[in-house]
């Protein structure tokens, strides 16, 4: 060593020093790589929890969707009869019923006069033979 020149000794111990970092940059780069590893392995267990919660929630609310749908559907329906059945008894006239005309004026002659009714009794049961009488033929 004594025939080294001050040049060949900081080179030495430049070519030593870089060889010790070079070791702790490879050591540090190693431990990094683990870490990194880690979080990602540990991101996608994350990543994989929140998606099967979402696929959850998302199905959830598809049957939800579901029940509201046919709620909503139903309750349309019921407002669509509503409204015909209301038009229907409204604005529509309703066409007059033969029997019932004739049934009224009966009940009101009946409890106008009830001595007469009895006589009408006797007009319609003979009218009720005749039709009778013509069904049977």
């Amino acid at each position: 060593m004594e025939n080294m020149s001050v040049f060949d000794v900081i080179s030495f111990l430049a070519s030593v020093t870089s060889l010790i970092l070079a070791i702790v940059a490879i050591a540090a780069a190693k431990n990094s790589e683990r870490e990194v590893r880690a979080n990602f392995e540990k991101t996608q267990r994350v990543m994989a929890e929140y998606q099967d919660k979402t696929k959850d929630v998302l199905a959830e609310i598809d049957k939800r969707a579901a029940v509201i749908e046919r709620t909503v559907t139903e309750s349309q329906r019921h407002l669509m009869d509503t409204m015909t059945n209301i038009i229907n008894e409204t604005v529509i006239p309703k066409k007059p019923d033969a029997g019932e005309q004739m049934g009224l004026q009966f009940m009101q002659q009946m409890l106008a006069n009830p001595a007469q009714a009895g006589e009408s009794m006797k007009g319609l049961a003979e009218i009720m033979e005749i039709i009778n009488a013509h069904e049977k033929k």
